[in-house]
């Protein structure tokens, strides 16, 4: 059974061994591999590809790794264009497999629960609510960079809807390669999903490991901001600015 297969049946054998050794031999490996893109981003919680598609299509010289775990979702950028590759699955702090709870406004589907007293206080939050639990692969972002021959990382996008830090911290040591990111985080006194990390843990995480931040965007009816920090180690390394 192949791994689209097995996640649409809710089976998923073995998700991240097969990742490993079967990436390299892959066709999509394989073609991705006669091309030398000049940038590789990666796109975590990419819903549709709302935030990066459009870059993938005006810049043919870079390279979008999308992963969204909900496979309906993740099924129709497919094929669109050759440097953006959905891949069905979500970026946690294991490699293996996680419930993903599927909300009944599709963006907010989170590996996190959802906390009912907070999503009715939430401004347009009429919407939340869990419909049902699907079991979904996950996969360490090391793992993701070393299985995929990824020795730098030039722009990290991660929106997990709460589950955020846990994708920063899955990259354990390969942090330091990654030049520049953006990661949505709640503010205020309350967060919609149980265990969300709060807006100073965030801050504090990355800049203690080299991270300066640029540049923030609120969103939400300022309940959310986006933040965007720059690696001063990797960016001097790759001579960015």
């Amino acid at each position: 059974m192949s791994g689209l297969r097995a996640i649409a049946r809710g089976c998923v054998p073995r998700p991240v061994r097969v990742l490993r050794w079967r990436w390299k031999e892959s066709r999509i490996a394989r073609r991705l591999a006669k091309r030398q893109y000049r940038e590789i981003w990666i796109d975590v919680g990419a819903h549709e590809g709302e935030t990066t598609i459009r870059s993938a299509l005006a810049r043919p010289e870079i390279l979008v790794y999308a992963f969204e775990p909900d496979l309906r979702v993740a099924s129709r950028s497919m094929g669109i264009l050759s440097n953006f590759v959905p891949l069905p699955m979500a970026v946690a702090s294991h490699d293996g497999t996680a419930d993903l709870h599927i909300n009944a406004y599709e963006g907010a589907s989170s590996l996190l629960k959802l906390d009912p007293a907070v999503a009715e206080r939430w401004i347009g939050g009429g919407e939340l609510s869990e419909i049902r639990t699907v079991q979904v692969p996950t996969i360490r972002l090391d793992t993701f960079m070393d299985a995929a021959s990824i020795a730098h990382v030039d722009y990290l996008k991660v929106d997990t809807q709460g589950a955020d830090l846990d994708v920063l911290m899955s990259a354990g040591e390969r942090l330091s390669d990654i030049s520049r990111l953006t990661i949505e985080v709640t503010v205020g006194d309350y967060k919609p999903y149980l265990g969300a990390p709060d807006r100073k843990a965030v801050m504090s995480f990355l800049e203690e490991r080299g991270f300066r931040l640029v540049a923030t965007q609120s969103q939400t009816h300022w309940q959310e901001e986006n933040l965007t920090f720059v690696s001063l180690g990797a960016n001097q390394l790759h001579g960015i600015s």
